[in-house]
Order: structure tokens, then C-alpha cells, then sequence
């Protein structure tokens, strides 16, 4: 697949993979679900790289699903729902199932999908400049790609509630006292951290490797399937409101939603 949302480069055995869409802050479009997809499924497949680092372009890691984008506009519930099983949810899935460690190293903004796909990598780490939140309420829609399981494993519920219900967000600093990120670094020092820790992987054995992350997802995330069946459901709930036609047409406008419930 040639890859235009993305690039990916693979030396001495650890893939980095970079989201290269900074002029909207790396939203995701439809090309780019389809190359993550295909490049975690490949990497999962072949003996050449040994753990991955998934970082964004630019000011940001990624600021979410890409509200601009057309191709889904006219689609029926049941197209919509084949939509995002194969891409929101296909995403979590392989991220989840490939057998290398990943590493999400999060520059700027991380929100919604961002977010997302940061919690269905293995270890995070995050530039001292980052913010992270789930904008979803706020434009009258829900959460995918997992993240009503891997949320609350990871912070606690309460917390994933918080950041949910509210749609605030929150810095690096908050980020890393409640869990979501393991280390800050400086801007300039995530890069050069997020490849020591690949590193330190790469040094060791590969199968127990493999083994450990199989077995830990395995115990953990065993409700990953039911989680992701429950998202998609609820995101074709909110796709027929009048808040959800609000909400986006509002953040188009860039202008305060006026939700009415319905």
C-alpha cells in the first residue's frame, strides 16, 4: 500500500510511525485509518521490527477524527456502522493483537481518536507541552476505538468518567499523575526517549517478549470485543440527534453548541 497520511521507517528492528497530517494537527481522514490499519497488521506479520513508536507531525500528536472530511456525509446507519468497524475499531484491534510492543510518543495535542490510539499502544510517553482530552460530548457524539475499556483500565474509572463526561482538557503533568502517560520529557527530548525505550525492548528477548505482551492483553483486555461492540452501537445512537447535527455544525463554526437533548 503506498502510504500518503503516514510514513514508516524500519532500522535496527524498531519501526517509528509517523502520523503526517501536521497542517490539521494529524486528524484522521479515511486514508490515514486505512495505512495504520495496514501498516500495524504488516508489522505484526514480519520479522524485522521489533517494537514500534507511533509520534505526529508537527504541533501535535493527533487532534482526532477529521470533522471536515466529506466521504462519510450521505452515509446510511448501516454503512456508518461498517465504517468505523473497520476503522475506528480495526485499529484497537490490531494495535492491541500485533505482536510487538508499542510506544506512543505524544507531541501536543492528543484528543478523541488521538487519545485512542495513544491507549491502545503499550507505553506512552509525553512532551511536557501536551494536552489530552475526549472532545466527543461536546459535539454530541461517543467514544471508540476501545477507549470505554482501555480508559478505565489505565486511569481508574472515575477519571475516565471525568475526562468523558466533561470534555476538558487536561496537561501533560495532570496526564502523568493520574496514569495516562508513564514519563514526560521535554519537546526536544521525546524523540530521543522514545527510542532509548525501544531500545531497552530490542535488547531483549523477543519471544518473551511477544509471550509477555499476548498474555497481558489477554488477561486485561479480554472484554476488548464486547467494549468495542457497545462504542460502535452508541456511536450510531448519536449519530441520529440533533445534537449531534449541532454539535458538529457548531464546531464548524467554531461557536458554543446549543444542545437541546434531542
Amino acid at each position: 500500500m503506498k502510504l500518503t497520511t503516514i510514513n514508516l521507517n524500519i532500522s535496527d528492528g524498531i519501526a517509528t510511525i509517523l502520523l503526517n497530517r501536521p497542517n490539521v494537527l494529524n486528524a484522521i481522514n479515511h486514508s490515514m485509518w486505512e495505512e495504520l490499519i495496514y501498516v500495524f497488521h504488516s508489522l505484526g506479520n514480519s520479522s524485522e521490527a521489533r517494537v514500534a513508536i507511533i509520534t505526529g507531525a508537527g504541533r501535535g500528536f493527533c487532534s482526532g477524527a477529521d470533522l471536515k472530511e466529506v466521504a462519510w456525509r450521505g452515509e446510511t446507519l448501516s454503512e456508518s456502522r461498517s465504517r468505523i468497524e473497520r476503522n475506528n475499531q480495526q485499529l484497537a484491534r490490531e494495535m492491541v493483537a500485533t505482536r510487538i510492543p508499542i510506544i506512543a510518543a505524544i507531541n501536543g495535542y492528543a484528543l478523541g481518536g488521538g487519545v485512542e490510539i495513544a491507549l491502545a499502544a503499550d507505553l506512552r510517553i509525553a512532551s511536557e507541552n501536551a494536552k489530552f482530552g475526549f472532545p466527543e460530548a461536546t459535539i454530541g457524539r461517543f467514544i471508540s476505538g476501545g477507549a470505554s475499556l482501555l480508559l478505565p483500565k489505565t486511569i481508574g474509572m472515575s477519571w475516565a468518567k471525568r475526562l468523558i463526561f466533561t470534555g476538558e482538557h487536561i496537561t501533560a503533568n495532570k496526564a502523568s499523575e493520574i496514569g495516562l502517560v508513564e514519563e514526560i520529557t521535554s519537546s526536544n527530548a521525546l524523540t530521543e526517549r522514545a527510542n532509548e525505550l525501544a531500545k531497552m525492548i530490542t535488547q531483549n528477548a523477543p519471544i518473551s517478549i511477544e509471550l509477555s505482551k499476548k498474555v497481558l492483553n489477554k488477561v486485561s483486555l479480554d472484554q476488548l470485543e464486547t467494549a468495542l461492540a457497545f462504542e460502535t452501537e452508541a456511536l450510531i445512537a448519536t449519530y441520529t440527534t440533533l445534537d449531534n447535527e449541532e454539535g458538529v455544525a457548531a464546531f464548524s463554526r467554531r461557536e458554543a453548541p446549543n444542545f437541546s437533548g434531542e
